[in-house]
């Protein structure tokens, strides 16, 4: 792996700052990389174009095709889904975390992981909180909005919950910033109680993309089942986990 980009140069006084998104998808296309395929996923259950889910057989067959993302794509779609956060009231604090349900797709799944890193969110995607953020535990107001941290003495962490949720395709319309595929339909993300259907709010011309901020290398990034890890520690997980096509 690549040293690091810095935002704001180590010195002896200071780690200096860094983001591992960045190292991931903003660098690289700026190197030429935006037509790289970096992301994979399996063929989608319901093959759509413009938001309306196709239903002609000799159309479904031709579309029924696993999906293949470029890297300005993944950029596209995470630092939408980081403006989505925003939206919600997601600010990027050392306090607030984002959890995944097991059932979200897996593209879904790698898009919410860089939009969080992107704008400095934690992520927890050991196999505990994961069966926390399922659907059939479908969280309240009194369960997501403050859970304690898992550091005696830290501020109360906000938890943002990933999960499926049963929506209808949104067709494309006035309001729509693309005529492609959110990669998010069907999912839905829920904080302090409210939940938004992502493909939705991901069509939603009043929401920007997020631009990725400078994090502190020791700033705690990503918790799995084995390991905590920072966010100098974390490109290398985020890489082979998420883009290991890059």
């Amino acid at each position: 792996m690549t040293d690091f980009h810095y935002f704001e140069s180590p010195t002896d006084t200071s780690a200096g700052t860094l983001n591992p998104v960045f190292e991931l998808l903003d660098f690289p296309i700026a190197m030429g990389g935006a037509d790289d395929i970096v992301l994979t996923g399996p063929v989608p259950d319901q093959p759509m174009v413009d938001g309306r889910v196709v239903t002609d057989p000799r159309l479904v067959k031709a579309l029924s095709k696993p999906v293949e993302l470029d890297r300005a794509e993944v950029l596209d779609r995470s630092a939408k889904l980081a403006g989505v956060l925003r939206a919600m009231g997601i600010s990027g604090t050392a306090n607030e975390r984002i959890i995944i349900a097991e059932d979200v797709p897996p593209v879904s799944r790698a898009l919410s992981i860089l939009g969080a890193v992107r704008i400095g969110v934690g992520v927890d995607v050991s196999s505990t909180a994961a069966n926390t953020a399922a659907p059939a535990s479908a969280p309240s107001a009194e369960s997501s909005s403050a859970q304690p941290s898992a550091r005696p003495g830290a501020a109360e962490t906000t938890t943002v919950f990933v999960h499926t949720i049963d929506a209808p395709p949104i067709e494309s319309g006035r309001a729509s910033v693309k005529a492609i595929r959110s990669q998010f339909e069907g999912v839905g993300i829920t904080v302090t109680g409210e939940t938004a259907n992502i493909d939705q709010a991901m069509r939603d011309s009043r929401v920007e993309p997020a631009a990725v901020v400078a994090l502190s290398p020791d700033r705690e990034l990503i918790v799995t089942d084995e390991t905590s890890l920072d966010a100098r520690s974390s490109l290398d997980w985020l890489s082979q986990e998420l883009l290991p096509e890059a």
